[in-house]
């Protein structure tokens, strides 16, 4: 076998991470409507959600450019405010279609469900270059997002509260880069330690009270809201963080150590975010979703998994990529940047919900 050049293996780790994200995320929202009512499911929702949104921030950090010039800035409309534009008009049409109105969304000003990412991945994008001047950036992002949470008016707006409350991750992401993720060298006192603490957390989630408000978990609540609007909360806050960072570093290091042949998943994962909210519109309006997660503990958990690998597989596929860029994708970026050149997306660094979700 040759070896793998260090870009390459580098490329591959970060893209096995990004196709174990995407996957979380569509299960994630696949089970979302059911675990409200379901202490089965809740446990093992609440565990992907402590830290799969926060690392998918710290992954879109890595692959971020420390400035926005002219060329940065002409990407970012066709990679992001391109994508965003168009799948929000996809979304809210669809929603006028099935029930007549549009989404709570609209009314809010808020991007439409899973799309808020894309609001505060660009937000973040043109933030970083300020911050990274700062010489404690993550710390004063921190800083902000703690202040701010106490705001009522920061909320679903234009996805300010998130944007806010996820940026140190993308910031973090920015200032360690991929060297952590892309090293050829197996640390083994660093997989033990991570393998103890994904453990742990995966023990402790089931452990939590049933009356857990998960809500703390979205980032779109303030702590008005929450019921926790004092020094408790601001405490409580910063441990979510703790928790999410490590885990979530955790998780990132044992995904890298090994190849899971996911990296073609990883590189088209902004299409299967852009399209599994569609899927499972689709199996919520039929009726299809709901008689599942009716089903038995062990089938409606087994269906589901089966059922968020077999979306992504489908919205990842090159022929979903190559349609999405020549019938939406490529004609809205020429509309917005009123050039042609073809428009190659990154994956989203990715992940939101009336017509199927809670949020």
């Amino acid at each position: 076998m040759h070896p793998i050049p260090p870009s390459f293996a580098r490329n591959s780790a970060l893209d096995n991470i990004k196709g174990v994200l995407i996957f979380l995320v569509v299960f994630g929202h696949f089970i979302e409507l059911h675990i409200a009512s379901d202490g089965f499911l809740r446990p093992i929702w609440i565990f992907v959600y402590a830290f799969h949104m926060p690392m998918f921030a710290l992954v879109s950090g890595i692959f971020s450019k420390t400035i926005v010039d002219e060329k940065q800035s002409l990407q970012l409309i066709k990679n992001i405010v391109a994508p965003l534009i168009a799948f929000e008009l996809i979304y809210e049409c669809t929603e006028y279609l099935l029930v007549g109105k549009f989404s709570v969304y609209s009314g809010l000003v808020a991007p439409y469900w899973m799309l808020w990412y894309l609001m505060s991945l660009l937000s973040w994008r043109l933030m970083l270059p300020l911050f990274l001047r700062m010489q404690f950036p993550v710390a004063m992002a921190l800083i902000l997002a703690l202040g701010t949470s106490y705001s009522e008016h920061a909320g679903y707006l234009l996805s300010s509260s998130r944007t806010l409350l996820f940026f140190p991750y993308f910031l973090m992401g920015a200032v360690i880069g991929p060297g952590l993720f892309s090293s050829e060298e197996n640390d083994k006192r660093l997989i033990t330690i991570s393998l103890l603490v994904v453990v742990m957390a995966i023990s402790s989630i089931f452990f939590l009270p049933p009356l857990f408000d998960y809500r703390w978990l979205y980032g779109s609540f303030s702590l008005n809201r929450l019921g926790m609007a004092n020094m408790t909360g601001t405490l409580y806050q910063m441990l979510q963080y703790a928790v999410s960072s490590v885990l979530g570093l955790a998780v990132l290091y044992l995904l890298s150590r090994k190849d899971l042949g996911l990296s073609r998943i990883g590189k088209q994962s902004m299409y299967v975010f852009l399209w599994h909210g569609m899927t499972l519109i689709i199996l919520q309006q039929s009726g299809i979703l709901p008689t599942i997660l009716r089903m038995e503990p062990a089938a409606r958990l087994s269906i589901s998994l089966l059922s968020s690998a077999v979306i992504v597989y489908l919205t990842a596929h090159p022929y979903c990529e190559l349609l999405t860029q020549k019938i939406i994708l490529k004609p809205m970026a020429a509309l917005l940047t009123g050039r042609t050149k073809k428009l190659a997306l990154p994956a989203p660094e990715t992940l939101p919900k009336k017509t199927i979700a809670t949020e």
